[in-house]
């Protein structure tokens, strides 16, 4: 494919197993956040202390500042930092653990706050069809603006943003945008087994169709897990032909396609989901409101029409 970009620590000379290569991708997750039930625990910490924090202030997100927020979580998650370096052989020092609470702060502050104004983007711009890949798309393949999604099934933000912007981005745009999603599952093995599922899905053209329905059930806040199990089960739901289903998803047959995209994603420097790849500029924006959104595709399309 077009944007292989292998990882940095592998050796060219020496073939790399599937078993290995789900071994590193599953180091590279644990050492990015922690301990991923650490990571859930700090962010939902933070979540309830805001919620908390902003019900308690007079004015409520208007009056408390950043500053505010960020004295209130660390004192909240305080003990859990000094905790986390130590646990389940994790190799996450304080310092990233902080740095890991300071992403989760400023994501909840731009949520619960949202401005007009977009995150400055990356000044690199990706060449037009490298970022996209070959991956499973909505609208019209030669749309001027290109959004493509780098996004988790298991992700709170991403099932908000699945739920609230994308479809009005769809709506209101439905000839001149190109949505494209690609995998980035950094929440465990849940989170791999979901995004094969949709490419399992795909070779019986249903992917979006697996891609809906798993967002649902994250929105819905579904109990059952994502094994091997509850997806046959929403294979066959949606009218899939399940052995085939079954064979593909247990075999694991698109994992090098979902790890193409978590390594390009990491390439990118994209750090949590959903992060975004706009008209090849890299957007860290998260679960931003259609506003943020709107404002960028109004932009691309006056750049591209006055490039015409």
């Amino acid at each position: 494919m077009a944007d292989h970009i292998p990882d940095a620590s592998s050796d060219p000379a020496r073939p790399v197993s599937q078993s290995e290569t789900t071994h590193v991708m599953a180091a590279q997750t644990a050492s990015r956040w922690g301990l991923a039930i650490g990571g859930a625990f700090l962010v939902l910490v933070i979540a309830i202390v805001l919620t908390l924090a902003l019900a308690s202030s007079p004015g409520g997100a208007d009056t408390l500042n950043e500053d505010d927020v960020r004295r209130i979580v660390a004192e909240a998650v305080g003990t859990q930092i000094a905790a986390l370096p130590a646990a389940g052989g994790s190799d996450a020092s304080s310092a990233q653990v902080q740095q890991m609470v300071d992403e989760a702060v400023g994501t909840q502050v731009a949520l619960l706050r949202p401005t007009n104004t977009p995150i400055p983007p990356t000044p690199t711009v990706i060449p037009r069809g490298v970022a996209e890949d070959d991956d499973a798309f909505l609208g019209p393949a030669d749309a001027p603006v290109v959004i493509v999604e780098f996004s988790d099934f298991q992700c709170g933000y991403c099932g908000r943003w699945y739920d609230e912007t994308l479809p009005l981005i769809l709506a209101t745009y439905p000839d001149e945008v190109k949505f494209v999603y690609r995998d980035f599952p950094i929440f465990g093995e849940d989170s791999l087994r979901a995004a094969l599922a949709t490419e399992c899905a795909e070779e019986q053209g249903k992917f979006w169709e697996m891609h809906n329905r798993l967002f649902t059930r994250l929105n819905a806040r579904e109990e059952a897990a994502l094994s091997e199990e509850t997806l046959v089960n929403y294979a066959q739901e949606l009218g899939l032909e399940t052995r085939s289903f079954s064979e593909c998803l247990s075999s694991q047959r698109y994992f090098d396609e979902v790890l193409l995209d978590y390594q390009v994603a990491q390439a990118y420097g994209l750090r949590g989901t959903p992060g975004f790849v706009i008209n090849g500029v890299v957007y860290t924006l998260g679960a931003q409101p259609f506003d943020v959104f709107d404002q960028i595709i109004q932009s691309e399309l006056a750049r591209v029409t006055g490039e015409s």
